[in-house]
């Protein structure tokens, strides 16, 4: 029971509040306790306003660290704890906008008029923290035990009023394995096109919990998996103002004598076998294969036309420069020695020059392995890499120039100057790398010394 989860600073707030009003516990943490999922955060609510609050904390051990006047928000700490408060609220949208953030807010003492404005019912469940009661003013309790996602009003309404419920709604089908209700799916599918007004960080920030869900309670013990939010966000319509260019894979042919899936299959499959941060490398590593079949009639060299690809797509949804460059990279080097045929000394100096990424390109090459055909899937290729790369640690060659016994003022004393110096560390570098073996000191200097 829920009892049993609340911190005891949260029952102290509650002390606080109760001569005034009844402090409740509301959203997640009250859906979770009744599917004995983890509770971890605590969003609060009642009728009073944020400056009462305020006046009733001031002096105690309960900290406001942000304050929202305007939607009668606050954040209270207490030890390591932070709370999330909200003044019962009903909240008006400009008509059928889908920005998201209401254009008004109404504070009420009604908690049904308060229930109405949140988005599913799962989420709309209020525990009175003094009494230790649950209240369901939206039949919220049957649908978790149906394990329907419903929203609190008229879906049509619901959905119109902020689109980045739609993204919100796949995220809670992955993560609680629950249905979507039909009516509520047929209302994203009409109300998707909102998505153009929500902001991209916003959706970025949806797709990446989206590819996090299926692990957040473990629904995969339920049969969810990882790409089911992908298949979800097509299904509705709303990918198309999300990351259009998965579209573009559905239904391109891929050589049968390799593959068993199309490229968007193939793709899906691929993320299903990756962790979440490495989920957008499986999305996007084959993002190119339509493009250049119709442009050219094949899909040669596709890793490099989908890295430019990806740094595109994930600039223009606002990930950081980190990611961008993280997936990327994985995507530009993911068809590497993919038929263990390539010289060992060139995949010593493939493995140096990507050594940041390289668990990252393993994890991606099996992914990708599983997914174009399992039962014919060779672990010994990437094995034979990871076996590369140990060998390379026991022998100590230079992943850097830094890693070299030679340095700059080496080879200033050599006579070499300005450009010269870092180019023929450099080829230093590569030399070794090639050869796989690390000569003394004294033997490079000698190769260097000029006349």
């Amino acid at each position: 029971m829920l009892k049993n989860s609340v911190p005891d600073c949260l029952k102290a707030l509650a002390s606080i509040f109760s001569p005034f009003a009844p402090l409740y516990i509301v959203g997640g943490a009250v859906r979770n306790s009744l599917l004995n999922y983890p509770v971890s955060d605590f969003d609060i609510a009642s009728d009073l306003l944020a400056e009462k609050v305020e006046e009733l904390l001031d002096g105690s051990n309960f900290q406001i660290v942000a304050s929202y006047k305007r939607t009668g928000t606050l954040v209270i700490k207490c030890k390591q704890y932070k709370f999330e408060y909200t003044t019962f609220r009903q909240d008006s949208y400009p008509l059928k906008s889908g920005i998201h953030t209401p254009s008004k807010c109404i504070f009420t003492k009604d908690m049904q008029t308060d229930a109405l404005r949140r988005d599913f019912t799962c989420n709309s469940l209020y525990y009175d923290i003094m009494q230790d009661k649950i209240i369901d003013l939206t039949g919220g309790r049957q649908d978790i035990k149906n394990k329907s996602l419903r929203t609190v009003r008229e879906p049509n309404q619901t959905l119109s009023e902020d689109a980045l419920r739609i993204m919100r709604l796949v995220r809670f089908a992955v993560e609680l394995g629950f249905e979507i209700e039909r009516q509520t799916f047929e209302a994203a599918k009409e109300y998707a096109s909102g998505l153009q007004e929500i902001s991209k960080e916003r959706i970025k920030d949806e797709l990446v919990a989206i590819f996090n869900a299926v692990f957040k309670y473990n629904s995969k013990s339920l049969g969810v998996k990882p790409s089911d939010g992908i298949r979800l966000l097509v299904d509705i319509g709303a990918m198309k103002y999300i990351l259009p260019e998965v579209l573009d894979m559905i239904n391109v042919p891929q050589n049968p004598k390799f593959h068993i899936y199309d490229v968007y299959n193939h793709s899906l499959s691929t993320i299903d076998n990756l962790p979440p941060e490495l989920m957008m490398a499986g999305l996007l590593h084959d993002i190119a294969k339509s493009v250049l079949l119709e442009k050219y009639g094949n899909m040669y060299m596709h890793e490099l036309a989908g890295s430019d690809m990806a740094r595109d797509i994930m600039s223009r949804l606002k990930f950081s420069n980190t990611e961008i460059e993280r997936i990327s990279r994985l995507v530009r080097i993911h068809m590497f020695n993919v038929d263990g045929k390539t010289r060992l000394s060139k995949c010593r100096v493939f493995i140096a020059d990507n050594w940041d990424y390289f668990d990252d390109f393993i994890a991606l090459r099996r992914a990708d392995g599983l997914a174009t055909n399992p039962d014919n899937y060779d672990e010994s290729l990437a094995q034979k890499m990871i076996d590369i790369k140990n060998q390379m640690v026991k022998d100590g060659l230079p992943i850097t120039i830094k890693d070299l016994s030679v340095n700059g003022n080496d080879l200033l004393q050599c006579g070499y100057k300005g450009k010269e110096i870092s180019e023929m560390l450099g080829k230093i570098r590569l030399w070794i790398l090639q050869n796989g073996k690390v000569p003394q000191r004294e033997e490079i200097l000698n190769k260097l010394r000029r006349v």
